[in-house]
């Protein structure tokens, strides 16, 4: 198992908070060899307590990385939910292991989830913001649903902001090599966050432009609904080729938002917005003193709220 090539170097939450921005940066690196797939999600299985296959089949995930590299890496942004199902394997399986957890305003990665899963044809074309609270409010009160096709993203919405759920394992389990970082600073000044973020791996920041820093991923609302989830399951069947020819896919990309991205921007409304908050005040009171307790000092404003 020692000669296998696996990660020391993981994103592991959260979804809609720039991870795929973030694991593109840092795989343009030359200190860094990314996953040939950004989200393996390997290990989820043990969330739902069922077996990972061997680790091998892992470890064809880094086949074209050099023994050079200082660090492998892959994001995926669900492995925090795993907690310690997840966490005692990680720490276990994947030597000198570093893992970096990004946190969001929950209200803005509930709204940005729902956004992205009704753009990509996964909920119902008629169905409002202040529906899918309602329902996934619903099933977060609800011990161990059950999780089928229909349901599955009403129990993720509102629970994966719910961090203090699950962020006080990391920080235990993980101490010193567990970076929290927050997509509020990545939006505001995405060349301090990456300096951070190199500073903190000890590799070398000077190798980046600040052009490097395009955004990567970003939610939009699109006028073919249907046009749009045909070309998404087509890219990821085929997102190997996309990470090894970034610069190809981003041209791409600006054609196709031009082709297909609607000018509507629905925003949040500010009754909705209010509701979340309430509705996660509790919950960021208490990530709060978590954080702060772990040395956290500087906290983006969602949670400086009274």
């Amino acid at each position: 198992m020692s000669d296998l090539k696996l990660p020391n170097l993981i994103i592991g939450g959260v979804h809609k908070a720039g991870t795929t921005s973030v694991y593109t940066y840092l795989s343009q690196h030359p200190e860094i060899c990314a996953s040939l797939r950004k989200e393996i999600g390997f290990f989820m299985p043990l969330r739902y307590g069922k077996s990972i296959p061997p680790l091998d089949e892992y470890a064809s995930y880094f086949s074209q990385c050099a023994s050079d590299k200082k660090y492998r890496l892959e994001a995926s942004p669900s492995y925090m939910y795993g907690v310690e199902k997840i966490g005692s394997v990680l720490k276990k399986e994947l030597k000198n292991l570093k893992l970096i957890i990004i946190l969001r305003d929950p209200v803005d990665r509930l709204n940005s989830f729902f956004e992205s899963e009704h753009s990509n044809g996964f909920l119902p074309v008629n169905e409002s913001f202040n529906e899918f609270i309602l329902k996934s409010f619903d099933y977060s009160k609800l011990q161990n649903p059950e999780r089928t096709k229909e349901n599955e993203l009403y129990i993720r919405g509102f629970d994966e902001g719910l961090y203090v759920k699950y962020l006080p394992y990391w920080i235990d389990a993980f101490g010193d090599d567990l970076k929290i970082i927050f997509y509020e600073e990545l939006k505001n000044d995405s060349v301090s966050f990456m300096k951070d973020v190199c500073d903190w791996l000890e590799i070398d920041f000077s190798f980046y432009k600040p052009e490097d820093f395009i955004v990567e991923n970003k939610t939009l609302k699109y006028k073919n609904r249907k046009l749009h989830g045909i070309l998404y399951k087509f890219y990821m069947n085929i997102e190997w080729f996309w990470r090894k020819n970034i610069f190809f896919k981003r041209m791409l990309r600006t054609f196709y938002r031009k082709l297909n991205a609607s000018s509507d921007k629905r925003s949040l409304s500010e009754q909705d917005r209010k509701h979340v908050e309430s509705l996660y005040a509790q919950s960021n009171l208490q990530l709060k003193e978590v954080l702060l307790k772990a040395g956290y000092k500087f906290l983006p404003n969602w949670l400086n709220k009274p």
